[in-house]
């Protein structure tokens, strides 16, 4: 246990200068796609700690991986960092109240993601280097993580190729091993263009919002025909009109939108829904005269889980404790519980037990299709109840709790690589385990060939709130 002491140690006396960046992140949010500032900080970090930083790969300016070492095994640690529209929170308040109204805030934790995978791999390479220990560490600074945009592209580069083990964390309301399946994911549009026309005679255009709100019927009917997933992981497929054009009734649109997106219980059933949704827009158009074109903002796999991983998380998780959080934390959990009227349980000092689950849809299920991935959660919010993506948590992720969280987590992952570095008989296994539960299934891009990073996306709203 020495080696894991030391690393230990070595967060307690270095881990203010990840609290720093973590404070920095929350108090200046970025959201997705545009977080320049936030990946700076963060390869800056890096790179200071004797990482060699590749930045802007995958055609994505604020996408980074940095590396440390050489030789096997390959460790590969993530880093996300965007944050959520309107979800500003003043840290010491437990009422929602927005620092700035509207704002970005980070109702989901990326300040401490951004930090903790990275504070976790700079200890196990001050650890490596100091014992000269031979192995590669790897870093992927992953933007637009809340639209599963960046490890989709990272991935169809080949950015993820090579690794052994991927060791990654979410904040929750639960301490425990995810040992979790997710489901597969698309975001895709179907951009329709017709004629237009006055509408005292239409008859001489041809209505591009005729061809969406005919596949919009369309998709009302495919929608049976998709096979079920289950509660914890639905099958869904939910469609928007953003933009129908024109705005006056008597001119006929030429420019329709129909925004489409779905949650399916597995990659290959995500691409056959994908080409089915094609084939419809594809007869919808044909039927109203008018042309349509495809434009896939992004498409994830299904997770792999590893229960070998899994409870190497728990045991070291065990090893490290849950944070400490204070009565004044659990007041203040409380008493958001309290306001909205669930029950007042305050923050969970409990481990589960690590077992086959399933989770919310997350890019970081790339990952699991290249090495196995020991998933970590750490109870940042006190309770389901008391709301995700919210207020509550952009208040806690800025607060003490977040700090004590971010160790935890430091700590937690370091230990896992340290086991994995000690140990390569885990890492085999747990290869042997996705392999089998993979079943002969290659990753294979769910996104076409020439789908490209939406580089555009959130920039118009960022450049309202970002300081002057």
């Amino acid at each position: 246990m020495e080696g894991k002491q030391k690393i230990c140690s070595w967060i307690d006396g270095n881990k203010q200068q990840a609290f720093a960046i973590s404070d920095y992140l929350w108090e200046n949010p970025e959201l997705s796609m545009q977080e320049y500032e936030a990946s700076k900080k963060i390869s800056d970090y890096l790179e200071q700690a004797g990482f060699s930083v590749t930045r802007g790969v995958a055609e994505m300016p604020t996408a980074f991986v940095a590396v440390y070492g050489q030789g096997s095994p390959v460790l590969a640690f993530s880093s996300e960092y965007d944050a959520l529209p309107g979800l500003s929170q003043k840290k010491d308040s437990v009422k929602q109240e927005p620092v700035r109204p509207m704002a970005p805030g980070h109702g989901c934790g990326h300040n401490l993601m951004a930090t903790g995978g990275c504070l976790a791999a700079i200890a196990l390479k001050e650890y490596m280097e100091e014992n000269k220990l031979a192995g590669t560490i790897k870093v992927f600074g992953t933007p637009a993580e809340e639209l599963c945009i960046g490890k989709p592209f990272m991935a169809k580069e080949g950015l993820f190729e090579g690794v052994d083990a991927f060791i990654d964390w979410h904040p929750n309301h639960t301490n425990r091993a995810a040992a979790c399946d997710t489901n597969a994911y698309f975001n895709v549009k179907y951009h329709f263009s017709g004629v237009p026309s006055h509408g005292n005679a239409p008859w001489n255009g041809r209505s591009s919002l005729d061809g969406a709100m005919l596949m919009g019927h369309a998709i009302e009917m495919l929608r049976e025909h998709i096979k079920p997933g289950t509660e914890s992981s639905a099958t869904t497929l939910n469609y928007a009109f953003p933009d129908v054009g024109n705005s006056f009734p008597n001119v006929v649109p030429a420019n329709t939108i129909i925004w489409c997106v779905g949650r399916m219980k597995d990659a290959e059933l995500a691409a056959d829904v994908l080409q089915r949704l094609s084939d419809c827009a594809k007869g919808c158009a044909l039927a109203t005269g008018t042309t349509v074109t495809r434009e896939v903002i992004t498409a994830t796999h299904d997770m792999i889980p590893n229960l070998c991983l899994g409870k190497l998380v728990e045991e070291n998780l065990r090893y490290v404790g849950v944070p400490a959080y204070s009565e004044a934390d659990q007041e203040a959990a409380r008493g958001i519980q309290r306001s909205m009227g669930v029950p007042e349980t305050g923050y969970t000092c409990e481990i589960l037990d690590t077992v086959l689950g399933s989770q919310p849809v997350t890019d970081s299920s790339e990952y699991s299709w290249y090495a196995p991935i020991a998933f970590l959660n750490v109870a940042l919010a006190p309770s389901a109840d008391a709301g995700w993506h919210s207020w509550t948590t952009a208040k806690f992720a800025g607060s003490e709790v977040g700090k004590r969280v971010l160790e935890t987590v430091g700590k937690t992952l370091a230990l896992v690589g340290y086991d994995l570095l000690a140990d390569p008989s885990r890492i085999e296994e747990a290869k042997a385990e996705l392999k089998e539960r993979l079943g002969g299934r290659v990753y294979e891009t769910l996104l076409p060939d020439d789908a490209v990073p939406d580089l555009e996306t959130n920039k118009d709203i960022m450049e309202k709130f970002r300081a002057k």
